[in-house]
């Protein structure tokens, strides 16, 4: 079992993190997934609504960093039927597939606490971090209140496995922010290449009553065509 004295320092580990979430969100390609999402209102620990949709999500990257994709949903069924032309679902969050891996703030650093552990007979490291309170340092003042989260790393690899994020209740309704998401990550062959995407996704507001489940599979490279049309300019479709 991996012992205290043999968990790798915060400052080595850190930069690790920090490089593993840069080239993750750099070499990410377009992509294109199939979602499945269940969305719930709960009121007194009973859910109240539950509304299941299957979908199809497209990933692309279209913008500068630091949040270069942007997110597109086709949906194909609501509850088992074809939706209709507007429809609600009782909870929803968007934008977690690609940036969700966190640790893009290398100046922030020192705006948290770090507890480190091993898990799985030293498989795993867990870290924990925690925003310092009261902190007023002019480095930290994106960081929304009440930040936490907690990172599985695998050891062999230095793969972000798990994450999850929690902020307060005042910053999400601020920021207009989930208040707390959970993401695990998995093997997925795109092409030649094994990438490590979110395979789940987990989301609640701070009651507790707007919750999300988001399962992600059958991962295939986005592509653009150039189709030109005699009399028309160039257009990009998509293949």
């Amino acid at each position: 079992m991996l012992r205290a004295q043999q968990l790798p320092s915060i400052e080595t580990l850190l930069p690790r993190l920090y490089a593993y979430a840069d080239h993750y969100r750099a070499t990410l390609p377009s992509l294109t997934c199939d979602e499945s999402i269940t969305s719930q209102k709960v009121r007194n620990g009973k859910v109240h609504k539950e509304v299941k949709v299957e979908s199809t999500l497209t990933e692309v990257r279209d913008r500068p960093e630091p949040t270069p994709f942007s997110e597109r949903h086709a949906f194909k069924t609501v509850d088992g039927r074809p939706p209709k032309p507007t429809f609600k679902l009782p909870f929803m969050v968007q934008g977690g597939f690609a940036n969700g891996v966190g640790f893009s703030q290398p100046g922030a650093q020192e705006c948290f606490d770090y507890h480190l552990g091993a898990l799985d007979g030293g498989a795993n490291l867990r870290l924990e971090v925690d925003l310092k309170p009261g902190i007023a340092d002019p480095k930290c003042k994106d960081v929304p209140e009440g930040s936490q989260k907690t990172v599985l790393v695998d050891v062999a690899t230095g793969r972000i496995t798990h994450v999850e994020r929690t902020i307060s209740t005042k910053a999400a309704k601020q920021r207009n922010e989930v208040y707390f998401i959970a993401i695990d990550y998995g093997p997925q062959e795109l092409g030649d290449k094994t990438f490590w995407l979110p395979v789940k996704l987990f989301a609640h507001d701070p009651k507790d009553e707007g919750r999300m489940t988001v399962i992600y599979s059958n991962f295939h490279r986005f592509a653009g065509e150039l189709k030109v049309l005699p009399g028309n300019d160039a257009d990009s479709q998509k293949r």
